[in-house]
């Protein structure tokens, strides 16, 4: 696949550590969907983060303690350039105070909690994939290309030739569509909303569960669906951040 700068994800880390740089870096690498969604800069200091073009950055992940630069002083310089961009807090040694939420950061991080960081690094990138990514998926029926907003996809059924999309239409009524996608082409474009295969022949919208036991789902509409022994671990790992 060919990228352009706009489809890029640009990623930031201001570090003066070495060590924390490298384990961030191969952390960050873990959750790219296809290779070349990443370019990662890295910085030792907040005058070299500053000077560079901070508002294309979707995520920065900043130390708070460098030699004679305080971290909450480099978040509101990015903050004035970059308003939409992730900001990511990751420290050992600094605790929040309540003028860190100035700064509208999604996450707080240890650098010392490998287990922790590495989680929360993770479920940042697949953030950053969800605001990045367009909402409304393309869908070929027939000779024909149909948007569905991927926020209204209860799941996906394999079929024959391609898969089968149950959503809710604009009357909030469920209906179907077929089309040419499969389900394994879907997933990575889907992963990113929530999506997670139960079984082989279903991609199901996770914030769509009610309930689910080792073998068996039930949507919130009351679709019922198998979960296999091969699926349940990943499966529940992912639906266990959207159900409550």
């Amino acid at each position: 696949m060919l990228y352009t700068g706009e489809e890029l994800l640009w990623i930031a880390i201001c570090d003066d550590e070495r060590k924390s740089v490298r384990e961030i870096r191969e952390i960050l690498m873990e959750g790219e969907l296809e290779p070349g969604d990443f370019k990662i800069s890295s910085f030792s200091s907040g005058r070299e983060l500053l000077n560079a073009s901070v508002s294309r950055y979707n995520l920065l992940i900043l130390d708070m303690m460098f030699p004679g630069e305080n971290g909450r002083d480099i978040a509101r310089e990015y903050r004035k350039k970059n308003k939409d961009g992730l900001i990511v807090f990751c420290t050992d040694k600094a605790n929040p105070i309540p003028e860190d939420f100035n700064f509208l950061p999604y996450r707080y991080m240890r650098k010392d909690r490998i287990r922790q960081l590495r989680s929360g690094l993770l479920e940042t990138v697949e953030e950053m994939y969800r605001r990045k990514a367009k909402k409304r998926i393309p869908f070929t029926n027939g000779k024909s290309v149909v948007l569905i907003e991927a926020d209204k996809i209860l799941y996906m059924e394999i079929a024959k030739t391609g898969s089968t999309v149950f959503y809710y239409d604009r009357d909030n009524i469920v209906s179907q569509i077929r089309v040419k996608e499969k389900l394994k082409d879907l997933y990575p474009k889907m992963a990113v909303f929530g999506f997670e295969f139960s079984h082989n022949s279903y991609l199901v919208n996770c914030h769509y569960l009610k309930q689910w036991n080792n073998n068996e789902l039930e949507l919130i509409d009351g679709t019922r669906l198998s979960i296999s022994r091969a699926r349940k671990n990943k499966f529940r790992e992912v639906c266990i951040r959207y159900i409550s």
